[in-house]
């Protein structure tokens, strides 16, 4: 397998030199294959898969802060759906688990910029006027998320798993 204490690869010009890239890179196919097939049966791996599975509308960012503040969390969701969608309410005490939750606004079709922040930029785009600009992604902010676990009232409906269970399968033979 390459480390990164290894010497860079230089093919000299000779007459082997495509025999010996082609050689060098079915090793490093090989060695490829041999670490993915490693991951794939690791532990750390089928813990992520389940992270995955329970969180699967979520980023891999945002899975990861998820399993690193509350590794039991099954279902997450905000404050007010938790209230108004569930008829859950938070157990006095609980702490919120921080995620980052897409900004979605206008900005401008040039440098990308929400308006508050294309007034101070050099951009002179002014084509559109900033009430007719599309909405977009323009960043990212901190917003809190509780976990089921951290709730209290109404049962939550079951969830049919076996897609995730098939999705599982799936992963682990390819």
């Amino acid at each position: 397998m390459i480390t990164a204490s290894e010497p860079s690869v230089s093919f000299e010009e000779t007459d082997t030199r495509h025999d010996e890239m082609h050689s060098t890179i079915e090793d490093w196919i090989d060695d490829l294959v041999a670490g993915v097939d490693e991951a794939k049966d690791s532990q750390q791996f089928q813990e992520w898969l389940d992270v995955q599975s329970r969180f699967h509308d979520y980023s891999h960012r945002n899975t990861l802060l998820i399993s690193l503040q509350c590794p039991g969390a099954s279902r997450v969701a905000g404050y007010r759906t938790w209230q108004e969608e569930f008829d859950r309410h938070v157990t006095e005490g609980e702490s919120a688990i921080w995620i980052w939750a897409p900004i979605i606004t206008t900005q401008c079709p040039e440098c990308e910029n929400s308006p508050s922040y294309h007034e101070d930029s050099d951009c002179e785009y002014d084509e559109t006027p900033p009430e007719e600009w599309s909405e977009g992604l323009v960043g990212f902010k901190p917003a809190p998320v509780l976990d089921v676990s951290q709730t209290e009232g109404e049962p939550l409906p079951d969830l049919d798993t076996e897609a995730t269970e098939e999705l599982r399968a799936f992963l682990t033979t390819v």
